[in-house]
């Protein structure tokens, strides 16, 4: 005849004794995807926010311009503003001036991957621009 003796299972669970906020922060940190995937987004964002920022274009020129300023990661002064183009040879970089339907505009091109249109003041009349350690410095 046959004897089978029961052997005892232990049990152990762990990684359970942290909070869910804890293995969120703990994911977040150690997803280095998720920060494409937030460039991304706030990429679209921009560009879907094209559309209704016309109206804002319109009436607060200096509004919009903060905000593709600051999607640059530049920053504004009182007059004018400065955005970071470290990866950009100098030669690539070119800004235009010009006027669209009564309201002032620069074009920033670097090489011709991007471009971006940026609102500025319409009773500006010249623009000094320089390039400092590769962050363009714009004053007026």
């Amino acid at each position: 005849m046959e004897k089978w003796d029961e052997v005892d299972i232990e049990v152990s669970i762990t990684g359970l004794d942290v909070n869910p906020e804890q293995l969120h922060v703990a994911f977040e940190i150690s997803g280095d995807h998720l920060a494409e995937v937030r460039d991304r987004h706030k990429m679209v964002l921009v560009e879907a926010g094209s559309l209704p920022e016309e109206h804002m274009a319109n009436i607060a020129p200096e509004r919009r311009m903060k905000w593709i300023i600051d999607e640059l990661n530049g920053s504004t002064h009182e007059r004018g503003f400065s955005i970071p183009l470290l990866g950009a040879d100098e030669s690539e970089i070119k800004l235009f001036k010009g006027e669209v339907e009564g309201h002032s505009l620069l074009k920033l091109t670097v090489n011709s991957d991007f471009e971006r249109t940026i609102p500025i003041p319409s009773d500006i009349s010249s623009i000094q621009a320089r390039l400092e350690d590769r962050i363009l410095k714009l004053d007026w």
